[in-house]
This record gives structure tokens, sequence and C-alpha cells, in this order.
């Protein structure tokens, strides 16, 4: 009976006909289980992966010949069905509490997406287009990243003067510099950068999270301000948060190395450390989950820490409000893997079948039970 009702799953998701849950419960499943398909794959290659099984997942697959298409799901087809038959059903049925309870008042909560407003140095402001990706800033114009020209009568301020980018709340954009840095922008965050890059250094500041893709130049060293620390970079690859309800400024090195500094003390980073600045202190984390860190910029949200922790991106993603009921245990831990285009109930049942909690969707508000 469990096999039947694993593979039904499987089938009807292949058929089109799952609904938001399912396909969040099952891509929750194929994600995880990524490194057991591909044990060999470094850390770039199960992102640029998981990237493509996203895509892949978020197409209406009808007929069941398109699985074929699959990015290298399609060598291990029948690997997957096998596991889905046998682990998926195991794993829902002895994950899940006695019923499934997140409620929905009225409405389900649709995810945040492509969302930004360009403020330049004369005051004018533009907003950018959600059908677009990102853009790209030249010295003598701006265009989206398909090429398209931004209209702006803007662009001959001085040198010194800067330019902020900056997303809301269940918004994320992507910047190329002029340098050719690039920059993704998660929600309700903001990048400030001068109108050009004139002297003995690169200088950006950011509030909230961004990933970096520094251009490299030796000439110019690439300086990231945030309040409270400055990271210092000649070419590399690093995400940087530093929101103000998190506890401490987190800056994780993937690639190259950087210079982590506050007004007391400086720290050199290597390829999966992360420096966790809290007031005077700096401390730095070992061998952490670099997937995890940059899960958000790569389309799906992985899990594997407190529920508050949790439940701050779910609100900067989805622009919601959350409220806790009492009894609800703040330290239990959720581990998971979702996409971040799900409505939130989806992401929510998910997160049911993981931990002692259940949720209440009210509006634009989420509550937390036990």
């Amino acid at each position: 009976m469990e096999e039947k009702k694993a593979k039904a799953l499987f089938q009807k998701y292949v058929a089109g006909n799952c609904t938001e849950a399912e396909k969040a419960l099952l891509e929750s499943w194929h994600l995880q289980h990524t490194p057991d398909i591909y044990p060999d794959m470094n850390v770039e290659e199960r992102l640029e992966d998981k990237q493509q099984i996203l895509a892949a997942l978020e197409q209406s697959i009808a007929p069941v010949k398109q699985i074929v298409f699959w990015p290298k799901i399609a060598a291990v087809a029948a690997l997957v069905f096998v596991f889905v038959s046998f682990g998926l059903y195991t794993y829902l049925d002895k994950n899940k509490p006695a019923q499934h309870r997140t409620v929905v008042a009225k409405t389900d909560v649709q995810p945040g997406r492509n969302k930004a407003v360009l403020r330049l140095a004369n005051g004018q402001t533009i907003n950018l287009n959600g059908d677009k990706e990102g853009i790209v800033i030249k010295a003598d114009e701006l265009v989206y990243n398909d090429g398209t020209q931004i209209s702006t009568n803007a662009l001959n301020a001085k040198a010194a003067a800067h330019n902020v980018i900056s997303t809301p709340v269940g918004g994320q954009y992507q910047i190329i510099l002029q340098d050719g840095t690039k920059v993704w922008l998660n929600s309700a965050s903001s990048l400030s950068y001068p109108t050009s890059f004139t002297g003995k250094e690169r200088k950006v500041e950011i509030a909230g999270e961004a990933y970096f893709e520094v251009a490299r130049n030796k000439a110019l060293p690439f300086k990231v301000m945030t309040k409270g620390q400055t990271v210092e970079v000649l070419g590399t690859h690093f995400n940087v948060m530093a929101y103000k309800n998190e506890q401490a400024i987190k800056t994780t090195l993937l690639e190259g190395s950087v210079k982590v500094s506050n007004q007391s003390v400086a720290k050199y980073l290597v390829p999966g450390q992360q420096a966790q600045v809290a007031g005077q202190h700096i401390t730095i984390a070992n061998h952490v989950d670099l997937e995890e860190v940059v899960s958000w910029k790569n389309g799906y949200f992985k899990f594997n820490e407190d529920i508050k922790s949790i439940m701050n991106k779910i609100a900067r993603w989805y622009d919601i409000d959350v409220v806790y009921k009492p009894g609800v245990d703040l330290n239990q831990t959720f581990s998971g893997e979702v996409s971040k285009t799900r409505n939130v109930s989806a992401l929510l049942k998910v997160m049911e079948l993981t931990g002692n909690v259940s949720f209440k969707i009210e509006g634009r508000r989420i509550i937390v039970m036990p």
C-alpha cells in the first residue's frame, strides 16, 4: 500500500496534476537527495545542477516522455523513480505529525519575484522591470541583462556621486557593475555604488544580503561596507548577510580570499569559512554549508536551523508578518529544501512534516502554533 501511494504521487507529478503542497514535498525530497545520486560533485556543480533541476521541475511536465529533458536526471530517471517509490513515502510517513494542520484563512501567499528600485544620484527614481532578471551598469547607459536599454538622462553625474538599487520585502534583483562585478541582492536589501570607480579602490555599501562575484583587479581592491564591518577583496565569490534583525553579520567565502574587519580586529577567510561579526567581536566558523548560504540566489530554500531563523527568511521573501503562539519550541531545528517559487502554504506543509509545529495563514500574517 505504501509503495502504491508513493508511485501515485510521482505519477501525478509527471502528469502535471500535483497540488502545490505535493509538488513542494517531491521537490524537497529530490533536492535533498541530489548529493546521494552524485556524490562526486563539488559545491559549484551541485549548485548548478540544483538550479537546472528546479528549472525543470517548474515546467509543466504533461507527457511522460518529457522526463528525458530533465538535466542530468535523465540518466537516473529509473533510479529516481525507485527512490521515490521506496523512500519518499517512508520519509513522509516517519516524519509527519498526526495530521497536516496548516490552515489557510482565505487566500494563500504567493512567493516574491524580481523587483527593485534604482535611485540615481540626481534623485531620479526608476522602477526596474520585474520581468527582467537584472541590469548592467555601463559608463554611458543602463541596460537590462537582455540588452534592453533603460531610459534615463542622469548618467553624467559626478564620479563621487552614488546610485542606490534597493529591493523591497518580497523582491530580489541582479546587478552587473561597470567593472564587471556581479551582485545578487536578496529581499529587503540595498546596494550603494559610485557612478564610476575612481581612485585606488572600488567601494560599495550594502544593507540586507548580497552575493558577490568580484571582477579581479589587483590595482583596485574591492571593498564592501556594511554597518559594523568591511570586507576587502581583489577578486572572489562571497556572500554577506547583514540584516538588522539578525544577531550577527555573516560573511561566507566560496572562492578566493577576503579580509573581514571591524573597528577592533581583522580576520582573513579561506573558502568554506564564515566570519560572524557581533559588536566588536569576529568569530570564524569552519566547514560552513555553502549550499545553504547561497540557496536563496539559486532559487530555493535550504534549511538546517531553528524556526525563528527560518521564519525570518520566509517573512522577507513572502512579505508577511510572523506571530508565535505560547508553547512553540523556538529551539527546534528544521531541515529541508524547497523551491522559492511555491506558495507559502506548500512550504509550511513541508515544515510541518519535519517538526512539532503547525501554522495558520491569515491574510499576510502567519501564526506559528505548537
